[in-house]
This record gives structure tokens, C-alpha cells and sequence, in this order.
């Protein structure tokens, strides 16, 4: 009798610890994203961050499947017992496959590639978390649907600048900038499609000072800068007679069938005597006030304060007059091609006189 409550004492221990603690160890084992605590205690909260109500705290070595990544990707949203809540990456050891598991503010249009594409044919691969695929070719146009970083679509044309692909997805036919994919297969009988057209120049008498385009398209701006608008679309070997240059001598102002309009020198060959064509001065020097922008973009505001809308940002390097500043001396009332706006002067590097800038009303 006494052997056989042994038995019946060993068989019930062993039972015991080859049962699992909690229903979701079970995913130790499995493909799905999860993470397990690896701090003695973890405290789980209503929100990705530590300024939010703790809901409960877990012991390490607790397995939690994840539903959520924070836009930082510092935070994972996880389900218990407890419901649903938010614990720190930084205590958690994550386990599982992370790729399909959505984060905070990640796009909601996500399309897919297409099947069955062969090997060899044209394709691209998104090298980037996620990808928008546009209507047209260029930022300006509309999205279509978004992909994931990984996504194989097939190649179906290019634009005549070779940057934008025109692909297939499951929302249709679409662009995508070439940039943040990579090209997998033969591309060699990918066509190209929306070149300009081909826009007749003036006669240019020999030796009248003249720009030869030297790459496939050149755009033709309304001012002296890639901040202007497109004026026109000149091809490859065309001459553009020169009638000036900016105060950065590098845009050359030319006379084209459209109009005068101005172009990058990187772009072109000159030809000709350009001793005589007008020099451009820049008003913005000695000791007129003036703010020169010293980060990547700065946005240009309608008011002095990061609350109000933004006009336009402008790239570094830009010079703009100052023609005020807040009360507090923390904004400038600049004036550029956009018009009129405000910036934040951390931002830029002041020259000229301060002495001639006033609050501005």
C-alpha cells in the first residue's frame, strides 16, 4: 500500500512540472512575435511610455505574445490576463517573427506584390520599412497603396529620368522611386515611357554666349533655383542662349521658346563669350539682415510659434532677409520666394546688422 501512494506521489510531481505555468508559454516554441521579461519584475502600462498608469507588473521569464510596436519601436503592446497593455523593449527579450507585426502610425493602405513573378523577369524589391507606390511618376502624385519593406513587385516600365518604375501591385499598376528598392532580374526590355517633348530653341548667331545641356533632360526653371517651378524641358544637346547668372554663378538664365527661365550650370557646357550677359547681384549682403538656414529643412511658419501652419521648409543653406523678430527674439519675420513667414532662429545663422531688426507686429 505504502509503495503504491509512492507511486501515485511521483506520478502527480511529475505531472506538475511537465504542465506549463502560463497558457502562453506555449509560444516559446511557436513563429509568432513575443517577448519574455528579462528583469525580476516588468511593469506593463495603458501606453508606450513611462508617464502612463501602470496596469500591472509581471515577474521575469513571463512570455507575452505582441501585438503592437510604439512609433519608436522602444515600446511593444502585448495581452495577458490583464488585457492589454504597454512594457519596455529594453526589459524584454524579443522572440518570433516581428515582420507582420504592425507599429504605431504605420500606414493602413498596405498592398501587396504579384505572384508568381519569374526570376529572371524585372523586379523590385522594397528596401525600406514601407514604400508608397503613386499614381504617376513623382512626389507630387497621389498615393496608390503602400508596401512593405521586402515586398517583390514586377518592373513593368521606367521613366525617361530612370528614376521612378512604373510596377504591378495588388492595387493596380503604379510608381515607385527607385531609391529605396533594389533590382532583382533583366531590366533590359523594361521600356520607357513619358519622356518630355522635344522643344524647338531659338537660333543662336555664332558667337552669342550659349549653354549646351549635356545630360538626357534638363528641366528649365522660372528662377534660380530647384525651389522654382518647372518652365519647361529641354533634351539632351540642346543650346540655350545665356542672357545672365545668378549671384551664386552656378544658374545660368537662357532664353528658351517658352520664355526666359534659368538652368543649372552642373548640367550644361558653355560656349561661346560670356563676358558681356548680365551678373545678377545679391541684395542680401554687407550689413542688410539676414538669416541663412543651417540645418537639413526648416519649416517656414505663419507665426512666430511651432502652432501655427506651415508655409513651406526650405533646405539648408538657404539665405532669406529678416524683416522682423518676435518679442521674445526667438522667431524671425523672413521674406523668400514663398513670400512672407516666420522661422525659428536656432535654426539659422544671422548676418548683416541686428541692430536694424524690430519686433515685428
Amino acid at each position: 500500500m505504502l509503495g503504491i501512494n509512492r507511486f501515485h506521489i511521483l506520478l502527480l510531481i511529475t505531472c506538475i512540472f511537465l504542465a506549463p505555468l502560463n497558457p502562453l508559454a506555449a509560444l516559446a516554441q511557436g513563429a509568432d512575435a513575443h517577448v519574455v521579461i528579462n528583469t525580476y519584475r516588468l511593469n506593463v502600462r495603458t501606453g508606450p511610455g513611462a508617464s502612463h498608469a501602470i496596469i500591472t507588473d509581471l515577474p521575469g521569464g513571463t512570455t507575452l505574445p505582441v501585438t503592437m510596436l510604439s512609433a519608436d519601436r522602444k515600446w511593444y503592446e502585448v495581452t495577458g490576463d490583464f488585457g492589454m497593455g504597454w512594457l519596455h523593449s529594453a526589459y524584454a527579450v524579443p522572440r518570433g517573427d516581428f515582420s507582420t507585426v504592425p507599429w504605431a502610425g504605420a500606414p493602413s493602405n498596405i498592398g501587396s506584390g504579384t505572384a508568381d513573378v519569374a526570376i529572371s523577369a524585372a523586379r523590385l524589391v522594397v528596401n525600406t520599412a514601407y514604400l508608397n507606390v503613386r499614381t504617376g511618376p513623382g512626389a507630387g502624385h497621389s498615393i496608390l497603396t503602400t508596401l512593405r519593406g521586402g515586398t517583390e513587385v514586377a518592373a513593368l516600365a521606367r521613366d525617361h529620368g530612370g528614376v521612378w518604375y512604373q510596377v504591378a501591385t495588388s492595387a493596380g499598376n503604379g510608381w515607385v522611386n527607385t531609391n529605396y528598392t533594389v533590382g532583382r532580374g533583366d531590366f533590359s526590355a523594361v521600356p520607357t515611357v513619358g519622356g518630355p517633348e522635344r522643344v524647338e530653341q531659338p537660333g543662336i548667331p555664332a558667337g552669342t554666349p550659349h549653354l549646351v545641356v549635356n545630360t538626357s533632360y534638363l528641366n528649365v526653371r522660372t528662377g534660380p533655383s530647384a525651389r522654382h517651378d518647372i518652365l519647361t524641358t529641354v533634351p539632351g544637346g540642346a543650346k540655350l542662349a545665356a542672357i545672365g547668372i545668378a549671384p551664386d554663378r552656378i544658374w545660368y538664365e537662357v532664353v528658351t521658346s517658352a520664355g526666359n527661365g534659368w538652368v543649372h550650370s552642373r548640367y550644361t557646357v558653355g560656349r561661346g563669350d560670356f563676358s558681356n550677359i548680365t551678373r545678377y547681384q545679391d541684395a542680401l549682403r554687407g550689413d542688410t539682415p539676414r538669416a541663412l538656414v543651417n540645418t537639413s529643412y526648416l519649416n517656414i511658419r505663419t507665426g512666430p510659434g511651432a502652432g501655427h501652419s506651415i508655409v513651406t521648409d526650405v533646405p539648408g543653406g538657404t539665405t532669406l532677409a529678416v524683416l522682423g523678430k518676435s518679442a521674445d527674439g526667438k522667431w524671425f519675420l523672413v521674406e523668400g520666394d514663398f513670400g512672407q513667414g516666420w522661422l525659428r532662429n536656432l535654426y539659422v545663422a544671422f548676418r548683416g546688422d541686428y541692430s536694424q531688426v524690430q519686433v515685428a507686429g
